[in-house]
Protein backbone atom coordinates (compact mmCIF):
# COMPACT_ATOMS: atom_id res chain seq x y z
CA UNK A 1 0.00 0.00 0.00
CA UNK A 2 1.10 3.56 -0.78
CA UNK A 3 2.18 4.93 2.62
CA UNK A 4 1.73 8.60 1.67
CA UNK A 5 -1.85 8.00 0.51
CA UNK A 6 -3.00 5.80 3.39
CA UNK A 7 -0.91 6.59 6.47
CA UNK A 8 -3.08 8.68 8.83
CA UNK A 9 -5.33 9.36 5.90
CA UNK A 10 -7.63 12.42 6.03
CA UNK A 11 -5.92 13.73 9.18
CA UNK A 12 -4.44 17.11 10.09
CA UNK A 13 -2.04 18.77 12.54
CA UNK A 14 -2.27 22.42 13.64
CA UNK A 15 0.45 24.01 15.76
CA UNK A 16 3.09 26.72 16.13
CA UNK A 17 5.33 24.91 13.65
CA UNK A 18 4.80 22.58 10.69
CA UNK A 19 4.94 18.83 11.44
CA UNK A 20 4.81 16.85 8.20
CA UNK A 21 4.76 13.01 8.21
CA UNK A 22 5.70 13.11 4.53
CA UNK A 23 3.78 14.21 1.46
CA UNK A 24 1.17 16.24 3.35
CA UNK A 25 0.12 19.76 2.34
CA UNK A 26 1.41 22.67 4.43
CA UNK A 27 -0.47 25.93 5.02
CA UNK A 28 0.92 28.92 6.88
CA UNK A 29 -2.30 30.48 8.18
CA UNK A 30 -1.95 34.04 9.39
CA UNK A 31 -3.21 34.23 12.93
CA UNK A 32 -3.92 30.48 13.18
CA UNK A 33 -0.49 28.84 12.96
CA UNK A 34 0.84 26.11 10.70
CA UNK A 35 -1.67 23.65 9.30
CA UNK A 36 -0.43 20.35 7.84
CA UNK A 37 -3.08 18.25 6.08
CA UNK A 38 -3.20 14.84 4.46
CA UNK A 39 -3.82 15.20 0.69
CA UNK A 40 -7.20 13.46 0.93
CA UNK A 41 -8.63 15.95 3.44
CA UNK A 42 -10.24 18.89 1.65
CA UNK A 43 -9.13 22.39 2.73
CA UNK A 44 -11.25 25.46 1.89
CA UNK A 45 -10.15 28.97 2.89
CA UNK A 46 -12.23 32.15 2.85
CA UNK A 47 -10.90 35.58 3.82
CA UNK A 48 -13.30 38.31 4.90
CA UNK A 49 -12.82 41.78 6.44
CA UNK A 50 -13.31 40.31 9.91
CA UNK A 51 -10.59 37.69 9.41
CA UNK A 52 -10.19 34.13 8.17
CA UNK A 53 -12.28 30.93 8.01
CA UNK A 54 -10.65 27.58 7.13
CA UNK A 55 -12.76 24.47 6.56
CA UNK A 56 -11.23 20.99 6.84
CA UNK A 57 -13.39 18.23 5.37
CA UNK A 58 -16.82 18.57 3.80
CA UNK A 59 -19.87 20.60 4.76
CA UNK A 60 -23.31 20.11 3.17
CA UNK A 61 -26.43 22.25 3.17
CA UNK A 62 -29.75 20.41 2.95
CA UNK A 63 -31.39 23.64 1.73
CA UNK A 64 -29.03 23.82 -1.25
CA UNK A 65 -27.89 20.30 -2.21
CA UNK A 66 -25.90 21.48 -5.22
CA UNK A 67 -23.70 23.87 -3.19
CA UNK A 68 -20.06 22.94 -2.63
CA UNK A 69 -17.73 23.57 0.27
CA UNK A 70 -16.64 27.00 -0.95
CA UNK A 71 -20.12 28.28 -1.66
CA UNK A 72 -21.41 27.18 1.74
CA UNK A 73 -18.37 28.60 3.54
CA UNK A 74 -18.64 31.93 1.70
CA UNK A 75 -22.31 32.19 2.60
CA UNK A 76 -21.47 31.46 6.24
CA UNK A 77 -18.65 34.01 6.20
CA UNK A 78 -21.01 36.71 4.92
CA UNK A 79 -23.16 36.25 8.02
CA UNK A 80 -20.51 36.53 10.74
CA UNK A 81 -18.32 39.25 12.18
CA UNK A 82 -17.23 37.39 15.31
CA UNK A 83 -16.77 33.78 16.41
CA UNK A 84 -19.74 33.83 18.79
CA UNK A 85 -22.05 33.90 15.76
CA UNK A 86 -20.67 30.68 14.28
CA UNK A 87 -22.76 28.12 16.24
CA UNK A 88 -26.01 29.57 14.86
CA UNK A 89 -24.57 29.59 11.33
CA UNK A 90 -23.36 25.99 11.61
CA UNK A 91 -26.57 24.63 13.19
CA UNK A 92 -28.45 23.74 9.95
CA UNK A 93 -25.37 22.29 8.20
CA UNK A 94 -24.46 18.62 7.78
CA UNK A 95 -21.19 16.91 6.94
CA UNK A 96 -17.99 15.93 8.65
CA UNK A 97 -15.73 18.92 9.15
CA UNK A 98 -13.53 21.13 11.31
CA UNK A 99 -13.82 24.92 11.10
CA UNK A 100 -10.92 27.16 12.11
CA UNK A 101 -11.85 30.80 12.68
CA UNK A 102 -9.72 33.89 13.26
CA UNK A 103 -12.23 36.73 13.53
CA UNK A 104 -11.54 40.17 14.99
CA UNK A 105 -8.80 38.96 17.31
CA UNK A 106 -10.54 35.75 18.42
CA UNK A 107 -9.16 32.36 17.36
CA UNK A 108 -11.42 29.32 17.73
CA UNK A 109 -12.01 25.81 16.41
CA UNK A 110 -15.46 24.29 15.89
CA UNK A 111 -16.48 20.97 14.39
CA UNK A 112 -19.62 19.25 13.10
CA UNK A 113 -22.64 18.47 15.28
CA UNK A 114 -21.39 15.14 16.71
CA UNK A 115 -17.69 15.83 16.21
CA UNK A 116 -17.35 13.12 13.55
CA UNK A 117 -14.28 14.92 12.22
CA UNK A 118 -12.29 14.13 15.35
CA UNK A 119 -10.16 16.76 17.13
CA UNK A 120 -7.66 16.24 19.96
CA UNK A 121 -5.71 19.09 21.53
CA UNK A 122 -3.12 20.10 24.13
CA UNK A 123 -0.63 22.83 25.10
CA UNK A 124 3.11 22.35 24.89
CA UNK A 125 5.72 23.43 27.44
CA UNK A 126 5.75 26.96 26.01
CA UNK A 127 1.97 27.28 26.29
CA UNK A 128 1.32 27.00 22.55
CA UNK A 129 -1.86 25.18 21.49
CA UNK A 130 -1.67 22.10 19.27
CA UNK A 131 -4.52 20.23 17.57
CA UNK A 132 -4.60 17.00 15.59
CA UNK A 133 -6.99 14.34 14.38
CA UNK A 134 -5.36 11.70 16.62
CA UNK A 135 -4.03 11.97 20.15
CA UNK A 136 -1.16 9.71 19.15
CA UNK A 137 0.12 12.33 16.71
CA UNK A 138 0.40 14.95 19.45
CA UNK A 139 2.01 12.47 21.84
CA UNK A 140 4.67 11.66 19.25
CA UNK A 141 5.40 15.29 18.43
CA UNK A 142 5.54 16.43 22.06
CA UNK A 143 6.83 13.16 23.55
CA UNK A 144 3.96 12.59 25.96
CA UNK A 145 3.60 9.28 27.79
CA UNK A 146 0.49 7.24 28.49
CA UNK A 147 -1.89 8.09 31.33
CA UNK A 148 -1.67 5.26 33.95
CA UNK A 149 -5.36 5.66 34.88
CA UNK A 150 -6.44 5.22 31.27
CA UNK A 151 -4.13 2.22 30.88
CA UNK A 152 -5.75 0.61 33.93
CA UNK A 153 -9.19 1.13 32.38
CA UNK A 154 -7.93 -0.21 29.04
CA UNK A 155 -6.91 -3.44 30.78
CA UNK A 156 -10.38 -4.29 32.08
CA UNK A 157 -11.03 -8.04 31.68
CA UNK A 158 -14.05 -7.34 29.46
CA UNK A 159 -11.82 -5.57 26.94
CA UNK A 160 -9.05 -8.13 27.15
CA UNK A 161 -11.49 -10.90 26.27
CA UNK A 162 -13.13 -8.69 23.60
CA UNK A 163 -16.55 -8.96 25.25
CA UNK A 164 -17.01 -5.26 24.64
CA UNK A 165 -15.72 -2.77 22.10
CA UNK A 166 -13.23 -0.49 23.83
CA UNK A 167 -14.08 3.21 23.91
CA UNK A 168 -12.69 6.22 25.72
CA UNK A 169 -14.85 8.44 27.92
CA UNK A 170 -15.64 12.12 28.43
CA UNK A 171 -12.74 14.13 26.94
CA UNK A 172 -9.96 11.71 27.88
CA UNK A 173 -7.32 10.21 25.59
CA UNK A 174 -4.55 7.69 26.35
CA UNK A 175 -2.24 10.62 27.14
CA UNK A 176 -2.60 12.72 30.29
CA UNK A 177 -1.86 16.04 28.58
CA UNK A 178 -4.04 15.47 25.49
CA UNK A 179 -7.82 15.97 25.44
CA UNK A 180 -10.59 15.12 22.98
CA UNK A 181 -12.90 17.94 21.83
CA UNK A 182 -16.46 16.84 22.59
CA UNK A 183 -19.48 17.65 20.43
CA UNK A 184 -21.15 20.98 21.21
CA UNK A 185 -17.83 22.42 22.45
CA UNK A 186 -15.43 24.84 20.78
CA UNK A 187 -11.72 25.22 21.39
CA UNK A 188 -10.08 28.57 22.15
CA UNK A 189 -6.86 28.45 20.13
CA UNK A 190 -5.24 31.09 22.35
CA UNK A 191 -5.81 29.45 25.74
CA UNK A 192 -6.25 25.80 24.77
CA UNK A 193 -9.52 25.66 26.73
CA UNK A 194 -12.67 23.95 25.49
CA UNK A 195 -16.05 25.46 26.34
CA UNK A 196 -19.61 24.30 25.85
CA UNK A 197 -21.83 26.38 23.55
CA UNK A 198 -24.86 24.03 23.19
CA UNK A 199 -27.52 23.29 24.33
CA UNK A 200 -28.72 26.81 25.05
CA UNK A 201 -31.98 27.91 26.71
CA UNK A 202 -34.87 27.15 24.38
CA UNK A 203 -32.79 24.73 22.29
CA UNK A 204 -35.43 21.99 22.43
CA UNK A 205 -38.88 23.19 21.32
CA UNK A 206 -42.10 21.28 21.97
CA UNK A 207 -43.57 19.81 18.81
CA UNK A 208 -46.21 17.25 17.94
CA UNK A 209 -45.07 14.12 16.11
CA UNK A 210 -46.54 15.45 12.86
CA UNK A 211 -44.84 18.84 13.19
CA UNK A 212 -41.50 17.25 14.07
CA UNK A 213 -41.66 14.97 11.04
CA UNK A 214 -42.55 17.92 8.82
CA UNK A 215 -39.48 19.80 10.09
CA UNK A 216 -37.07 16.83 10.02
CA UNK A 217 -37.90 15.31 6.64
CA UNK A 218 -36.49 18.06 4.35
CA UNK A 219 -33.28 18.22 6.41
CA UNK A 220 -32.74 14.48 6.11
CA UNK A 221 -33.71 14.24 2.44
CA UNK A 222 -31.75 17.35 1.49
CA UNK A 223 -28.60 16.20 3.27
CA UNK A 224 -28.66 12.86 1.44
CA UNK A 225 -29.33 14.58 -1.88
CA UNK A 226 -26.34 16.86 -1.26
CA UNK A 227 -24.11 13.88 -0.45
CA UNK A 228 -25.29 11.92 -3.50
CA UNK A 229 -24.52 14.89 -5.77
CA UNK A 230 -20.97 15.18 -4.44
CA UNK A 231 -19.75 11.68 -3.50
CA UNK A 232 -19.58 8.13 -4.81
CA UNK A 233 -22.09 7.12 -2.14
CA UNK A 234 -22.76 3.65 -0.70
CA UNK A 235 -25.43 2.92 1.93
CA UNK A 236 -24.89 0.14 4.45
CA UNK A 237 -28.16 -1.74 4.99
CA UNK A 238 -29.20 -4.00 7.85
CA UNK A 239 -32.53 -5.42 9.03
CA UNK A 240 -32.86 -2.56 11.53
CA UNK A 241 -34.86 0.65 11.67
CA UNK A 242 -32.02 3.17 11.27
CA UNK A 243 -30.86 2.13 7.80
CA UNK A 244 -34.50 1.66 6.72
CA UNK A 245 -35.24 5.27 7.62
CA UNK A 246 -32.14 6.42 5.73
CA UNK A 247 -33.22 4.42 2.69
CA UNK A 248 -36.64 6.08 2.78
CA UNK A 249 -35.02 9.53 2.93
CA UNK A 250 -32.88 8.64 -0.11
CA UNK A 251 -35.90 8.00 -2.34
CA UNK A 252 -35.30 10.88 -4.76
CA UNK A 253 -31.63 9.97 -5.34
CA UNK A 254 -31.91 6.20 -4.84
CA UNK A 255 -30.50 5.38 -8.28
CA UNK A 256 -27.25 7.26 -7.50
CA UNK A 257 -26.39 5.10 -4.47
CA UNK A 258 -24.95 1.60 -4.10
CA UNK A 259 -26.45 -0.63 -1.39
CA UNK A 260 -24.64 -3.31 0.56
CA UNK A 261 -24.61 -5.46 3.68
CA UNK A 262 -21.56 -7.12 5.14
CA UNK A 263 -21.08 -10.26 7.18
CA UNK A 264 -20.44 -9.81 10.92
CA UNK A 265 -17.73 -12.47 10.88
CA UNK A 266 -16.26 -15.40 9.00
CA UNK A 267 -18.77 -17.31 6.82
CA UNK A 268 -21.84 -15.63 8.35
CA UNK A 269 -23.86 -14.59 5.32
CA UNK A 270 -27.10 -16.26 6.42
CA UNK A 271 -28.20 -13.64 8.97
CA UNK A 272 -31.16 -11.26 9.06
CA UNK A 273 -28.96 -8.18 8.54
CA UNK A 274 -28.10 -9.59 5.11
CA UNK A 275 -31.21 -11.63 4.24
CA UNK A 276 -33.70 -8.82 4.85
CA UNK A 277 -31.93 -6.19 2.68
CA UNK A 278 -31.35 -8.87 0.03
CA UNK A 279 -35.14 -9.32 -0.22
CA UNK A 280 -36.10 -5.68 0.29
CA UNK A 281 -33.89 -3.86 -2.21
CA UNK A 282 -34.83 -5.89 -5.35
CA UNK A 283 -38.50 -5.33 -4.49
CA UNK A 284 -37.74 -1.60 -4.72
CA UNK A 285 -35.89 -2.00 -8.01
CA UNK A 286 -32.48 -1.60 -6.38
CA UNK A 287 -29.40 -3.84 -6.44
CA UNK A 288 -28.11 -5.33 -3.20
CA UNK A 289 -24.46 -6.29 -2.74
CA UNK A 290 -23.60 -8.88 -0.11
CA UNK A 291 -20.04 -8.61 1.19
CA UNK A 292 -18.22 -11.50 2.78
CA UNK A 293 -15.64 -11.19 5.55
CA UNK A 294 -12.26 -10.02 4.26
CA UNK A 295 -9.72 -9.95 7.13
CA UNK A 296 -6.92 -7.38 7.11
CA UNK A 297 -3.87 -8.10 5.03
CA UNK A 298 -0.50 -7.54 6.71
CA UNK A 299 0.24 -4.29 4.85
CA UNK A 300 -3.24 -2.90 5.52
CA UNK A 301 -2.99 -3.85 9.20
CA UNK A 302 0.34 -2.06 9.57
CA UNK A 303 -1.03 1.25 8.26
CA UNK A 304 -4.40 0.85 9.98
CA UNK A 305 -2.87 0.33 13.42
CA UNK A 306 -0.46 3.23 12.91
CA UNK A 307 -3.27 5.57 11.87
CA UNK A 308 -5.69 5.37 14.80
CA UNK A 309 -5.07 5.48 18.54
CA UNK A 310 -5.64 1.97 19.92
CA UNK A 311 -7.28 0.87 16.68
CA UNK A 312 -9.74 -2.00 17.21
CA UNK A 313 -9.30 -5.31 15.42
CA UNK A 314 -12.92 -5.78 14.35
CA UNK A 315 -13.18 -2.30 12.86
CA UNK A 316 -10.00 -2.98 10.90
CA UNK A 317 -11.50 -6.10 9.32
CA UNK A 318 -14.65 -4.16 8.39
CA UNK A 319 -12.58 -1.32 6.92
CA UNK A 320 -10.52 -3.79 4.89
CA UNK A 321 -13.65 -5.58 3.65
CA UNK A 322 -15.13 -2.31 2.36
CA UNK A 323 -11.77 -1.17 0.98
CA UNK A 324 -11.32 -4.33 -1.05
CA UNK A 325 -14.87 -4.26 -2.41
CA UNK A 326 -15.45 -0.56 -3.14
CA UNK A 327 -11.93 0.82 -3.54
CA UNK A 328 -10.29 3.74 -1.71
CA UNK A 329 -12.42 6.69 -2.84
CA UNK A 330 -15.99 5.78 -1.95
CA UNK A 331 -18.04 7.41 0.83
CA UNK A 332 -20.03 5.11 3.10
CA UNK A 333 -23.37 6.39 4.40
CA UNK A 334 -23.88 5.35 8.01
CA UNK A 335 -27.08 5.66 10.09
CA UNK A 336 -25.96 5.32 13.74
CA UNK A 337 -26.89 8.79 14.94
CA UNK A 338 -30.55 8.21 14.04
CA UNK A 339 -30.96 6.79 17.56
CA UNK A 340 -30.26 10.17 19.20
CA UNK A 341 -34.01 10.65 19.72
CA UNK A 342 -34.83 7.08 20.74
CA UNK A 343 -34.33 7.43 24.52
CA UNK A 344 -31.87 4.55 24.45
CA UNK A 345 -30.91 5.15 28.11
CA UNK A 346 -33.00 5.43 31.27
CA UNK A 347 -32.02 5.97 34.91
CA UNK A 348 -33.93 6.68 38.13
CA UNK A 349 -33.55 10.39 38.88
CA UNK A 350 -31.41 9.74 41.98
CA UNK A 351 -28.87 7.85 39.83
CA UNK A 352 -28.23 10.60 37.28
CA UNK A 353 -24.57 10.77 38.21
CA UNK A 354 -21.23 9.30 37.22
CA UNK A 355 -21.89 5.91 38.77
CA UNK A 356 -25.35 5.68 37.20
CA UNK A 357 -23.88 6.33 33.76
CA UNK A 358 -21.15 3.77 34.42
CA UNK A 359 -23.87 1.23 35.30
CA UNK A 360 -25.74 1.99 32.07
CA UNK A 361 -22.53 1.61 30.08
CA UNK A 362 -21.46 -1.57 31.87
CA UNK A 363 -18.13 -0.05 32.91
CA UNK A 364 -17.20 -0.79 36.51
CA UNK A 365 -13.98 1.13 36.90
CA UNK A 366 -13.09 4.29 38.88
CA UNK A 367 -11.96 5.93 35.65
CA UNK A 368 -15.44 5.50 34.16
CA UNK A 369 -17.21 6.85 37.24
CA UNK A 370 -14.93 9.90 37.53
CA UNK A 371 -15.02 10.64 33.80
CA UNK A 372 -18.80 10.43 33.59
CA UNK A 373 -19.20 12.54 36.74
CA UNK A 374 -16.99 15.23 35.22
CA UNK A 375 -19.20 15.16 32.14
CA UNK A 376 -22.39 15.39 34.26
CA UNK A 377 -21.01 18.36 36.18
CA UNK A 378 -20.60 20.29 32.93
CA UNK A 379 -23.66 19.03 31.06
CA UNK A 380 -26.41 19.01 33.71
CA UNK A 381 -26.70 22.83 34.13
CA UNK A 382 -26.86 23.31 30.35
CA UNK A 383 -29.54 20.62 29.98
CA UNK A 384 -31.61 22.10 32.80
CA UNK A 385 -31.47 25.57 31.22
CA UNK A 386 -32.30 24.17 27.77
CA UNK A 387 -35.09 21.83 28.89
CA UNK A 388 -33.16 18.87 27.46
CA UNK A 389 -33.02 15.35 28.89
CA UNK A 390 -29.54 14.70 30.29
CA UNK A 391 -29.50 11.13 28.96
CA UNK A 392 -30.31 12.32 25.43
CA UNK A 393 -27.22 14.52 25.56
CA UNK A 394 -25.20 11.68 27.10
CA UNK A 395 -26.05 9.42 24.16
CA UNK A 396 -25.16 12.16 21.69
CA UNK A 397 -21.91 13.36 23.26
CA UNK A 398 -20.52 10.18 24.82
CA UNK A 399 -21.88 7.13 23.01
CA UNK A 400 -21.97 8.78 19.59
CA UNK A 401 -19.34 11.47 20.24
CA UNK A 402 -16.75 8.97 21.49
CA UNK A 403 -17.65 5.37 20.51
CA UNK A 404 -18.98 6.10 17.01
CA UNK A 405 -16.42 8.83 16.29
CA UNK A 406 -13.60 6.41 17.08
CA UNK A 407 -14.95 4.02 14.44
CA UNK A 408 -15.26 6.75 11.81
CA UNK A 409 -11.66 7.76 12.46
CA UNK A 410 -10.53 4.13 12.15
CA UNK A 411 -12.36 3.77 8.81
CA UNK A 412 -10.65 6.84 7.33
CA UNK A 413 -7.80 4.67 6.06
CA UNK A 414 -10.25 2.87 3.77
CA UNK A 415 -13.08 5.35 3.10
CA UNK A 416 -14.73 8.56 4.22
CA UNK A 417 -18.03 8.34 6.09
CA UNK A 418 -21.18 10.43 5.83
CA UNK A 419 -24.01 10.35 8.36
CA UNK A 420 -27.17 12.29 7.34
CA UNK A 421 -28.24 12.59 11.00
CA UNK A 422 -25.15 14.61 11.88
CA UNK A 423 -27.03 17.91 11.94
CA UNK A 424 -27.76 19.94 15.07
CA UNK A 425 -31.00 21.46 13.76
CA UNK A 426 -32.21 17.95 12.96
CA UNK A 427 -31.38 16.85 16.52
CA UNK A 428 -33.41 19.74 17.92
CA UNK A 429 -36.46 18.82 15.85
CA UNK A 430 -36.14 15.09 16.58
CA UNK A 431 -35.85 15.73 20.33
CA UNK A 432 -38.79 18.16 20.29
CA UNK A 433 -41.27 15.26 20.55
CA UNK A 434 -42.34 14.41 24.09
CA UNK A 435 -40.15 11.61 25.51
CA UNK A 436 -43.12 9.32 26.12
CA UNK A 437 -43.45 8.93 22.34
CA UNK A 438 -39.74 8.19 21.94
CA UNK A 439 -38.99 6.17 25.07
CA UNK A 440 -37.59 2.67 25.06
CA UNK A 441 -36.91 2.43 21.34
CA UNK A 442 -40.55 2.90 20.38
CA UNK A 443 -40.79 2.85 16.61
CA UNK A 444 -44.02 4.81 16.15
CA UNK A 445 -42.21 8.04 15.21
CA UNK A 446 -39.66 6.60 12.71
CA UNK A 447 -42.35 4.43 11.10
CA UNK A 448 -44.58 7.47 10.63
CA UNK A 449 -41.66 9.37 9.12
CA UNK A 450 -40.83 6.50 6.77
CA UNK A 451 -44.45 6.41 5.61
CA UNK A 452 -44.23 10.13 4.90
CA UNK A 453 -41.03 9.67 2.84
CA UNK A 454 -41.26 6.28 1.12
CA UNK A 455 -43.77 3.79 2.58
CA UNK A 456 -42.72 1.00 0.21
CA UNK A 457 -39.52 0.41 2.22
CA UNK A 458 -41.71 -1.16 4.93
CA UNK A 459 -42.67 -4.03 2.62
CA UNK A 460 -40.21 -6.21 4.54
CA UNK A 461 -40.30 -6.54 8.36
CA UNK A 462 -37.87 -4.61 10.55
CA UNK A 463 -35.64 -6.81 12.71
CA UNK A 464 -37.75 -9.97 12.27
CA UNK A 465 -37.45 -12.89 14.65
CA UNK A 466 -37.10 -16.55 13.65
CA UNK A 467 -38.98 -18.62 16.20
CA UNK A 468 -42.62 -18.23 17.20
CA UNK A 469 -41.51 -17.68 20.80
CA UNK A 470 -39.22 -14.80 19.77
CA UNK A 471 -41.94 -13.31 17.58
CA UNK A 472 -44.43 -13.34 20.46
CA UNK A 473 -41.85 -11.75 22.77
CA UNK A 474 -41.14 -9.01 20.23
CA UNK A 475 -44.85 -8.29 19.74
CA UNK A 476 -45.41 -8.14 23.49
CA UNK A 477 -42.53 -5.71 23.97
CA UNK A 478 -43.49 -3.43 21.07
CA UNK A 479 -47.25 -3.23 21.42
CA UNK A 480 -47.92 -3.87 25.10
CA UNK A 481 -44.86 -2.96 27.14
CA UNK A 482 -43.37 -0.10 25.10
CA UNK A 483 -46.58 1.37 23.65
CA UNK A 484 -49.01 0.95 26.55
CA UNK A 485 -47.13 0.63 29.84
CA UNK A 486 -43.74 2.30 29.43
CA UNK A 487 -44.93 5.79 28.38
CA UNK A 488 -46.72 6.22 31.70
CA UNK A 489 -44.98 3.90 34.15
CA UNK A 490 -41.26 3.03 33.78
CA UNK A 491 -41.52 -0.41 35.36
CA UNK A 492 -39.78 -2.15 32.46
CA UNK A 493 -36.93 0.38 32.43
CA UNK A 494 -36.48 0.07 36.18
CA UNK A 495 -36.25 -3.72 35.98
CA UNK A 496 -33.64 -3.40 33.24
CA UNK A 497 -31.71 -0.91 35.36
CA UNK A 498 -31.67 -3.38 38.26
CA UNK A 499 -30.36 -6.07 35.89
CA UNK A 500 -27.61 -3.75 34.68
CA UNK A 501 -26.71 -2.86 38.25
CA UNK A 502 -26.36 -6.56 39.17
CA UNK A 503 -24.06 -7.05 36.19
CA UNK A 504 -22.11 -3.96 37.22
CA UNK A 505 -21.57 -5.34 40.72
CA UNK A 506 -20.54 -8.73 39.31
CA UNK A 507 -18.13 -7.00 36.95
CA UNK A 508 -16.57 -5.18 39.91
CA UNK A 509 -15.96 -8.50 41.64
CA UNK A 510 -14.43 -9.90 38.45
CA UNK A 511 -12.16 -6.87 38.09
CA UNK A 512 -11.01 -7.19 41.71
CA UNK A 513 -10.28 -10.89 41.26
CA UNK A 514 -8.29 -10.19 38.10
CA UNK A 515 -6.28 -7.45 39.83
CA UNK A 516 -5.31 -9.78 42.70
CA UNK A 517 -3.90 -12.46 40.39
Amino acid sequence: MDRIKYYRRRQFVLGPRAVNPGGWEEHDLEGLGFLVVHPDLAVTTVRIPAGLLVLLGDVLDSRSPASGNRGILEEAAARVTNADQLPAVLEPLSGRFVLLAALNGTRRLYHDAVGLRQVTYCRDGDGAVWCASQAETLAEVLRYGHDPEVLSYRNLPMYQRDRGEFWLLHDRTPYRAVRHLLPNHCLDLDTGRASRYWPVPGAIPQLSIADSIEQCTPILEGSIAAAASRFDLCLGMSAGMDSRKTLAAAREVRDRIRYFSHAPGHDRLDVHDIRVPARLLPRLGLRHESLGWNPMSSDFREIYEASATWAREKKGHIAHTLFRHFGPDTVIMNSNISEVAQCVYWLPARHLDGEGLAILSGLNHPFAVRSFQAWVDGAAPACEAAGMELLDLFFLEQRMGRWTVAAFSEYDVAHDTFNPYNNRLLHRMMLAIHPRHRRDRRWDVPIRQIRAMWPDVLCEPVNPQDSLHEQLQQTLRRFVVHRTITPWLPVYQYLRFLKKRRRYIAQGAENAAGASQ
